[in-house]
């Protein structure tokens, strides 16, 4: 007997696919029935022969003769110690914080994903997760429970630490330091892997995304101690034997349902991969590189806006997949394969969006989901980035790729070269001696990403970005918060206002709601209603209730001014409308932030509550001001000055940040109620030597307009 809330969960999900999406969808809902009548009982692996006939030799011990001379080339050459030089010469500190870490995985203490340092003991626990303590068993992976509501485990910690992100700074050690304990660490952590998890059993083969990710990452750790004695002959076969099973995996069983994820651009990227350096000579695997490379035309323009800006919604996962496609770019140019049009034009189009969108800290404002997820983590500070990723490292590797040394630049501090380093070597040191002053990304005054709904503002010294993105996906919104119209508000490299983030997927899904709710963000919740409807059995997905238009931007002369608004459905039924104005205030040194608000047809006079989620600073509410008390530098106080004659309370609550994946900050958060329909406040950045008092006193006695052309219920947008 179906329950009522598996047949909501079924019909909602039913509904919100467009007709012209059927056949996908049901293409590939047949293939994964497939997957499942196939399944069998015991693992397989790839014989000898078969093997042999792969990579075109008569015998498998000829294999790693053959691998030596088949042409491939990688990014570095050989000995890996080389590269590694160059990476000490130019990045000070670089080499002792990898060894550090290195240490730290030869004792097997590890940190993954919000778990804290844990001793594992003599095997690493591949199929756990460390934080719950659940197993997985090692069956088929289609009879698997990966996602469990009620159990609290979370299957990204096991599919995180088997992405093998660790066995890349093993080999950079070993590069580093020459020690041969580091390769033979890497050596019998792969063994032990390949024993616990073979082909297509355990959690680690669910999907081919993390299949592909592993590969990318094993290959580069593999060329890292390839000259260490551990790396022998027999090694060498085994190693191969298990890149052509990941490819075969791959190949099997892509993610090409509908909507097109991220995950499918990272299956074709680990066919890619595995495509050129395996360099097959029979069977399927001849396929691999000509069918990704196929693929990857007719998926990239669905996937990416003209604007260059990832189609899911959420700026995290923009860079995540700029940065898979730039390291795969870079190993097809490495090897003579030629780039298709689209992704010839797309390419440096998402680059620069990432460009555009860099906080002056170097990161980028979280819009929608983060799950501080990586194709390959090169540099060696990795722990201490705020959300897990890298954004000027990715601008890094793009700026040597399509020689845009501008790009270095953008945020504030010095260019982040390690990744780049790692793969392109001594080139992206010469890049890096240009002059900054061709950086404009990082003095620009407006950066608009009309396609995505991201908008950059900036001016005296601040950074304002602002998003007015629908769900994004084809509007499912795999990805995306009920964040429309919300910011993020930094001066100079202090950020004031910020997104909370998203912390968990499966693990929690409680928090998992919580933190896709519109009251999480830095905006408005009408009534106390949602954005859109949050399905509570489908952390994947987003009712599309709302639409967004942006009816005002200017930017001329000290003049920065963004109005966009938003309308909210329910069928045909409005129950929600919202305009929000922002303009720059140069004799304020800040920022106007006005909102009018309905609940829509017969509910005009709807009230509201206007989040603002601080960073981690010291804030005090002082009547109805909220503002930071830091003991040095610059400060943030937001002075209401409502256009109607209403008192909004304000409240002072602690709340929490996920900026990176799993792990909890606190951080405060400020409410202001308003019974009514409008609030505006003016969020004034200041230093110890301004007065406050007077400052409040000013913005008391400007006059203050309306919003100029506020929806209304009969509104179409």
């Amino acid at each position: 007997m179906i329950s009522a809330q598996t047949w909501r969960h079924f019909w909602g999900r039913l509904r919100a696919v467009p007709l012209h999406a059927y056949p996908r969808v049901l293409r590939q809902r047949l293939r994964q029935l497939q997957w499942r009548w196939s399944a069998t009982e015991t693992p397989s692996r790839i014989t000898d022969t078969d093997l042999a006939q792969v990579f075109g030799v008569a015998h498998v011990n000829e294999l790693a003769a053959h691998f030596e001379q088949r042409g491939v080339r990688f990014f570095f050459d050989r000995p890996a110690a080389v590269r590694a030089g160059v990476l000490v010469e130019a990045c000070s500190g670089a080499r002792e914080r990898l060894l550090v870490r290195g240490g730290e995985l030869l004792a097997h203490r590890i940190d993954v994903l919000g778990s804290g340092p844990v001793q594992c003991g003599g095997q690493l626990p591949w199929r756990r997760d460390i934080k719950s303590g659940h197993e997985w068993p090692c069956v088929h992976f289609t009879r698997l429970k990966i996602v469990d509501a009620q159990a609290g485990f979370d299957i990204k910690v096991p599919w995180e630490l088997s992405r093998f992100h660790h066995a890349v700074t093993l080999g950079q050690c070993y590069a580093l330091s020459g020690a041969e304990h580091f390769a033979n660490e890497f050596v019998q952590q792969l063994r032990d892997w390949w024993a616990d998890n073979p082909p297509e059993f355990g959690p680690n083969w669910a999907n081919a995304m993390e299949v592909s990710i592993r590969a990318a990452n094993l290959i580069w750790a593999f060329e890292l101690v390839r000259d260490s004695a551990a790396a022998d002959s027999v090694f060498v076969v085994d190693f191969l034997r298990s890149m052509v099973e990941h490819g075969r995996y791959i190949y099997a069983h892509l993610e090409a349902g509908w909507p097109g994820s991220n995950h499918y651009l990272a299956d074709l990227c680990g066919l890619i991969w595995l495509g050129i350096y395996c360099a097959p000579r029979a069977g399927e695997e001849v396929r691999w590189l000509p069918l990704a490379l196929q693929l990857m035309e007719r998926e990239l323009p669905l996937q990416v806006y003209p604007d260059g800006a990832s189609y899911e919604a959420s700026t995290a996962y923009h860079l995540l997949v700029t940065e898979m496609l730039l390291h795969t770019a870079a190993f097809m140019r490495l090897n003579t394969v030629p780039a298709g049009p689209q992704l010839t034009h797309l390419l440096p189009l998402m680059a620069d969006a990432v460009a555009g969108l860099v906080r002056p800290d170097g990161e980028l404002p979280l819009f929608g989901d983060c799950d501080s997820g990586r194709w390959l983590a090169l540099e060696s500070d990795t722990p201490a980035l705020r959300t897990g990723q890298d954004a000027r490292g990715v601008l890094a590797l793009a700026a040597a790729l399509f020689s845009q040394p501008g790009w270095l630049y953008a945020g504030e501090g010095p260019a982040r070269l390690e990744t780049a380093i790692w793969v392109h070597g001594s080139d992206i040191v010469k890049i890096s001696a240009v002059s900054p002053d061709s950086a404009a990304a990082n003095t620009e005054r407006l950066r608009a990403l009309p396609d995505a709904g991201w908008y950059v503002l900036r001016a005296g010294g601040q950074y304002l970005a602002i998003n007015a993105s629908g769900n994004g996906a084809q509007g499912w919104g795999f990805h995306a918060h009920n964040d429309a119209l919300s910011f993020e508000l930094c001066a100079g490299l202090r950020s004031f206002l910020v997104d909370p983030g998203s912390f968990v997927y499966t693990g929690n899904f409680a928090a998992r709601n919580e933190f896709r709710a519109t009251g999480m963000h830095n905006t408005v919740c009408i009534s106390g209603r949602e954005i859109n409807r949050v399905p509570a059995a489908d952390l994947f997905r987003m009712e599309n209730d709302t639409t967004l238009v942006v009816q005002e931007l200017l930017v001329e002369g000290e003049k920065r001014v963004f109005q966009a608004a938003r309308i909210s459905r329910v069928g045909a039924r409005v129950v929600g409308l919202h305009t929000r104005r922002i303009e720059w205030l140069p004799e304020f040194s800040g920022w106007w932030i006005a909102d009018e608000w309905s609940g829509g047809a017969g509910n005009d006079a709807a009230n509201g509550e206007v989040f603002f989620h601080f960073a981690s600073l010291p804030v005090i509410v002082d009547g109805g001001v909220a503002r930071t008390v830091c003991e040095s530098g610059q400060n943030l106080a937001l002075i209401p000055c409502n256009i109607i004659n209403v008192q909004p309370v304000a409240t002072l609550e602690m709340g929490s940040t996920g900026f990176r994946y799993g792990s909890l900050l606190a951080a405060p958060v400020v409410r202001y109620a308003v019974t009514g329909q409008a609030f505006s406040v003016v969020a004034c950045v200041y230093n110890e030597f301004q007065d406050y008092e007077l400052l409040c006193k000013n913005v008391a006695a400007h006059t203050w307009s309306t919003v100029s052309r506020p929806l209304t219920s009969n509104s179409s947008v």
